[in-house]
C-alpha cells in the first residue's frame, strides 16, 4: 500500500484562507503555523494533514492544528476522538538562532554607537583647533 503524507498550512487574511506552505515534516508545519500567527497581517492559521492514498486515490484530510489572534485560548489541535488527549505542541525555534540574532543586533548597536563618538569626538577636536589656532 503506497501512501504518502503532507502537511498544508493555510493562513487567514482578508477574510480568506490561503495555503501558504506545504511541509513533509508534520514538526515544521506546526512551526511555522506558529510564525506565521505571530506576523501582523494574519489572523488565523490552520495545519492540515494530507494522506494519500496512491492504491485507492483516495485522500484523507483533516485539521490537525488551528489558532487565531485574539484567541486567549491555548490552541487546540484538532484529533481522532482516541487520541483526544494528546496536545500537538509546535517546536520552540533553536535557542542558538535566538542568541545568533541577539548578539548580532547588539553588534550593530554597538557600532553605531562608537561611529557616533567617533564622530562626536572629531566635531569638538575641530572645533577646538579652530577657536585656539583661529
Amino acid at each position: 500500500m503506497a501512501s504518502s503524507t503532507s502537511y498544508e498550512v493555510y493562513a487567514f487574511k482578508a477574510g480568506n484562507w490561503n495555503i501558504d506552505s506545504v511541509y513533509d515534516d508534520k514538526e515544521m508545519a506546526l512551526y511555522e503555523a506558529r510564525v506565521l500567527l505571530d506576523s501582523r497581517h494574519l489572523s488565523a492559521v490552520q495545519v492540515i494533514e494530507e494522506k494519500f492514498d496512491a492504491d485507492t486515490g483516495e485522500t484523507l484530510s483533516k485539521i490537525i492544528y488551528r489558532a487565531r489572534k485574539g484567541d486567549d485560548r491555548k490552541p487546540k489541535a484538532k484529533t481522532p476522538a482516541a487520541s483526544s488527549d494528546e496536545k500537538i505542541k509546535a517546536p520552540m525555534p533553536p535557542k542558538k538562532a535566538v542568541d545568533e540574532q541577539a548578539g548580532f543586533i547588539k553588534y550593530v548597536v554597538i557600532m553605531v554607537l562608537s561611529v557616533g563618538a567617533i564622530a562626536l569626538a572629531g566635531i569638538v577636536g575641530l572645533v577646538f583647533l579652530i577657536e585656539h589656532f583661529g
